[in-house]
């Protein structure tokens, strides 16, 4: 990535979420590919627009697993807007079925992720590809 900006993202999930082994993994995976990488745990969405905000962050990605992410989405598309960083690219991953899926591509999050969609280079080079402006 000689040349190029340093890929900012923010990882987080709710702390009332216990499963975090496959974020922790795209974390360290986005490290490797010398993404900085931000990770939080929230109690309410608020606060991770908010380390968006002040991080400056390019990317956000949030993990779920359960029903959380019908109220986190939309409440953080818009904060992301109220705080005029709606260009910020959100992902989600986790648990989430194939109507989710649709609902959330219909808010503006640009990528779902989800238990055998693919590999975590897909995940890397869909952020890559979204920043540099190839995807």
């Amino acid at each position: 990535m000689e040349g190029k900006k340093n890929i900012r993202v923010l990882l987080s999930k709710s702390d009332q979420d216990a499963h975090e082994v496959g974020i922790r993994y795209v974390a360290s995976s986005l490290k490797d590919a010398g993404m900085e990488v931000i990770f939080t745990r929230y109690t309410i969405i608020d606060e991770v627009a908010e380390t968006a905000l002040q991080e400056n962050v390019d990317v956000i990605g949030l993990s779920f697993y359960g029903a959380g992410l019908r109220y986190d989405i939309p409440r953080l598309m818009e904060l992301l807007k109220e705080r005029n960083i709606e260009d910020t690219r959100v992902l989600v991953g986790g648990t989430i079925t194939e109507q989710e899926k649709a609902e959330l591509l219909k808010t503006g999050i640009r990528g779902v992720f989800t238990p055998g969609s693919g590999s975590v280079q897909g995940i890397v080079n869909f952020i890559t590809s979204n920043i540099y402006g190839t995807g």
